[in-house]
């Protein structure tokens, strides 16, 4: 029974923290530093996936970019390469507390390298290529493109969908979000969160060339494909 409680304000893992019980949670939110009551400071508490997919022991999430470039008529791009962002530590549900087995967010990861050394900050990430390939080698290659790749493409439009009328629609502007994607062991697919502001700089030697792709691929859609 793990549910993860997150400050609506901060980004890059900061604040982050694992609770087990109600009341672990409003204390924690109550007398968090900078929180002197409820009211000051609005905070989201989701259920934690406990049975992710493991790699190698290692949790890991997947980054994901979409592309809006109009919102009536709805229209969205689904970018054709992802990458994965692994948790430096073990898994473990029973240590709520360790940061490194938890929190995929590369931010955190670096932290990790800092703190051992023998870790390397490449081996938090993988292309999606080598994720294919792992599928592979467990005889599972049909899984990727049966049953993760349609959730993945489902749960993108769902979640622009929900917030369509919520936005301002303006014409000749577009907007790249990075979806959290989370595989639990049956391979289901769990939406984390969206930003609206991905991280699209070259921390490791995944994002080096996927971020310049992808970047270059959006001017490609947004000016030439009109």
């Amino acid at each position: 029974n793990i549910w993860i409680v997150k400050p609506a304000g901060k980004s890059r893992g900061r604040g982050i923290e694992l609770k087990r019980s109600l009341a672990d949670i409003l204390s924690f939110t109550t007398h968090c530093k900078g929180a002197s009551s409820l009211n000051s400071q609005r905070w989201i508490v989701q259920k934690y996936v406990e049975n992710p997919l493991l790699i190698n022991n290692k949790k890991f999430d997947i980054r994901q970019w979409i592309l809006v470039t109009d919102w009536n008529p709805l229209t969205v791009w689904f970018y054709d390469e992802c990458y994965l962002r692994f948790a430096l530590s073990d898994y473990n549900s029973e240590t709520l507390t360790d940061r490194f087995s938890h929190l995929c967010n590369n931010c955190v990861q670096k932290e990790a390298v800092l703190v051992a050394p023998t870790k390397a900050v490449d081996e938090s990430m993988w292309d999606l290529d080598a994720f294919k390939n792992w599928l592979t080698s467990t005889g599972q290659e049909s899984v990727w493109q049966e049953k993760i790749l349609p959730q993945l493409q489902s749960i993108s439009i769902w979640a622009v969908m929900c917030a369509q009328d919520l936005l301002e629609n303006r014409k000749g502007s577009s907007e790249l979000f990075g979806y959290d994607f989370l595989i639990d062991r049956d391979f289901r697919v769990w939406l984390i969160e969206i930003n609206s502001s991905p991280d699209m700089s070259p921390s490791t030697a995944v994002t080096e060339k996927l971020c310049y792709r992808c970047l270059y691929d959006t001017i490609r859609v947004m000016v030439d494909h009109k």
